[in-house]
């Protein structure tokens, strides 16, 4: 199963997102102008991830529904597969809002994606491509540009390019899926902290880690790559102690 058929379980079994409820087809969809459940699910995560939908925020199903061109029947469906991935939460007479995170539920996060970037590290890796090394070349030019400004919203789309490239290295399905919630549960939180942090150190770091990723990928050692990620993650989390230590954040 692959991610883009990941089920959700809404305790009546699970329901993909490639399904339609209202019958059409992709190719239908597509030259009537409307987006696909993936699409409209892709984009809303990224929404949130991003901090366009700021956490506790809630949001309107019907505005949702009239913004993509679609009814709210699939747009339901993919609200609820928000829900499973932890990003938002649907209450009776409250609506629809974003989550929230602490700083030790951040913590805690971190540790599960060590210890999955040791099981891919285990997994029998994809092809590394051309295309994979020319887009970490990229990230590396778009890195540098951050070295004299502080753009967090270009960090972060750095730090999301850099999660597909690694998301795509391994043949292990669940793995992938796995890491793909806890990834997109934790990037939030991670940027609401960089101003609190030396951004600038904060960009070098990451600098320093898509050169070495680069250069793993180079040698086609998907586990070398696995390694360096983990490093870096570490790196985090010891920053995340430091702060816990000094107080949680406000």
């Amino acid at each position: 199963m692959t991610s883009r058929e990941l089920p959700l379980y809404n305790g009546a079994g699970a329901v993909s997102l490639n399904e339609d409820h209202d019958g059409a087809s992709e190719e239908e969809r597509q030259s009537a102008g409307k987006m696909s459940k993936q699409e409209i699910y892709l984009e809303l995560r990224r929404r949130i991830c991003l901090l366009d939908y700021q956490p506790g925020s809630r949001l309107n199903e019907r505005e949702l529904a009239s913004e993509f061109g679609v009814s709210r029947t699939p747009l339901r469906t993919v609200l609820q597969r928000l829900e499973y991935d932890g990003l938002i939460i649907s209450q009776h007479g409250t609506g629809t809002e974003v989550t929230t995170i602490d700083l030790s539920s951040m913590r805690d996060i971190y540790i599960v994606r060590m210890r999955l970037m040791d099981a891919m590290a285990e997994s029998s890796p994809l092809l590394v491509t051309d295309d994979v090394l020319d887009e970490m070349q990229d990230l590396e030019q778009s890195c540098r540009q951050l070295l004299d400004g502080k753009d967090k919203r270009q960090f972060a789309e750095i730090i999301i390019r850099l999660h597909k490239i690694l998301h795509s290295l391994s043949s292990n399905g669940p793995l992938r899926d796995f890491n793909d919630i806890l990834f997109f549960q934790s990037a939030r939180f991670w940027f609401l902290l960089l101003e609190k942090m030396d951004f600038r150190q904060q960009v070098e770091d990451l600098l320093d880690e898509l050169r070495m990723i680069r250069r793993s990928l180079e040698l086609r050692d998907v586990r070398l790559v696995a390694t360096v990620h983990k490093s870096h993650l570490a790196m985090v989390l010891s920053r995340l102690d430091a702060m816990e230590a000094a107080g949680s954040p406000s």
